[in-house]
This record gives C-alpha cells, structure tokens and sequence, in this order.
C-alpha cells in the first residue's frame, strides 16, 4: 500500500522502455531479498529504477543506503520528488545518479534489485543482459526481471556461470503492462517473465 503512494511517471518514453514495476511485484521480490539477508544494513543499488519502488522498500526493510540509478534525468526528477514529498524521513538515504548502465563504475554494493529493459523496442534488444552483466560486475547479490524466452535460462546460466555465481532461485512472473502509449491496443498486456536471485559463488536450485 505504501509502494503505490508513488504514481506512474507522467511522461514516460517507450524508447526507454519505462515500464513500472507493480507495487505486488516489487514487495514480492524485496521481501524476498528480506528474508535472504540481503536488505537489512546493507547498501542497494536499482539500476533502471524508474519511479524508485525497488529503493523505497528496500528503505522501509532498513537498508542502510540506497543508490537510484537511472539514464533519464527526468525521471529521476519525477523520483526524487515524489520520494521527498511522501516520504521524506528516507529520503536522504538515497542517492540518484543519472548514468548509463555501460558506463557506471560502483564498489561495495551488498545487493543489486532491477527490471531491466525486456528489449520489446528492437535498439534495446539484448539490454538487459547488458544491465546483467554489470550487476555481476559489482554486487554478490542479484535481484532481476527478465523477459521469457525458450533460451533465457541457458543465456543467464552461460554468464552467470563463467563469473562465479549460481542461479539460487527462480520464479515464473505475469507482469501487466497497462496502456502506456499511442501504439498500445490493449488494456493490459501481460508478458511471461522470470525472477531471478543470482548469487556469487552460491549454489542453489
């Protein structure tokens, strides 16, 4: 309920794909994180983060600092905002940063939570892979939405794999996609996803 205090972007733009995690999926998978142990003291980035739900539960859950890493200014404007005027005693625990996933240097992140881009637009196909790729680069802790595909297990195990870390769970998703732009005709479109936690040097099923 807390989660849905902050509202769709006004002005969200399809080349970028800005799709709003659902508040529903957002508590599911930090309370996820929660129970693993990867939110209470430690530092979380949400690399993609949109409107900022991801880092305002992992806040709520006591995270120690938050980093919101997003390439649109405006949108981190719009989160800023919003987190500042319905939630200000977190707020200055979050740092925003306006950066390209392929350029963005970090150390000591504890965990890494994002929905990446499902590369429906074809300039971001294979986008998230590359949102992947960096999260493994930086953080022990992986928390990530991808979309389905027949080959989606064996692209994330092959990369995964070769950098230490092992697939610990996964989970079936049905994400809405409500009617955002001019060439949506329907409602609410629902895409076949899979949630991952992906950890360092971890096995798991």
């Amino acid at each position: 309920m807390l989660l849905e205090r902050i509202k769709r972007f006004h002005s969200p733009k399809r080349y970028l794909e800005q799709y709003e995690t659902p508040p529903s999926i957002v508590a599911h998978i930090l309370w996820k994180a929660f129970m693993n142990g990867d939110i209470l003291g430690k530092t979380v980035a949400e690399l993609g983060c949109g409107v900022a739900r991801f880092s305002l539960g992992s806040l709520m859950l006591g995270a120690e600092k938050v980093l919101c890493i997003d390439i649109d200014n405006d949108i981190l404007r719009y989160a800023s905002s919003a987190l500042e005027r319905e939630f200000k005693p977190l707020s200055n625990r979050i740092v925003y940063m306006a950066s390209d996933i392929r350029d963005l240097n970090m150390q000591s992140i504890d965990t890494i939570i994002m929905n990446p881009p499902f590369g429906v637009v074809k300039r971001n196909r294979g986008l998230d892979m590359v949102f992947l790729r960096k999260a493994l680069q930086v953080s022990p802790a992986i928390y990530t939405i991808h979309k389905y595909s027949k080959q989606l297990d064996s692209i994330v195990l092959s990369i995964t794999s070769k950098l230490g870390y092992r697939i610990t769970y996964q989970e079936m998703l049905d994400f809405p996609i409500p009617m955002m732009f001019v060439t949506h005709r329907r409602r609410i479109y629902r895409v076949k996803s899979v949630f991952y936690v992906i950890k360092r040097g971890v096995y798991g099923s």
